[in-house]
């Protein structure tokens, strides 16, 4: 049981770095899975590149669920900007 939560992780990490990879200014936040899910990864970034790091994101996870059966769910969001 250890072996498997030391490389979900390690799945997520992989995840998030992907997304900050492509975005630096990624907000990566992981979720507590709301059904099924091994885990769910949100990640906040400039609107610009929301539809890019959402298809890389989607393309990895589900890479990682065909080959070793992990469901990592990310969600990509665009960034609000916070008036003062």
């Amino acid at each position: 049981m250890r072996l498997l939560r030391k490389m979900l992780q390690e799945r997520i990490n992989e995840l998030m770095d992907l997304a900050k990879t492509i975005a630096p200014d990624a907000e990566v936040t992981v979720l507590e899975p709301y059904e099924d899910e091994d885990a769910v990864i949100e990640v906040k970034v400039p609107a610009e590149k929301v539809d890019e790091i959402d298809e890389a994101l989607m393309r990895r996870s589900t890479q990682i669920w065909l080959e070793e059966g992990f469901d990592i769910v990310p969600m990509v969001f665009a960034k609000v900007d916070k008036e003062d």
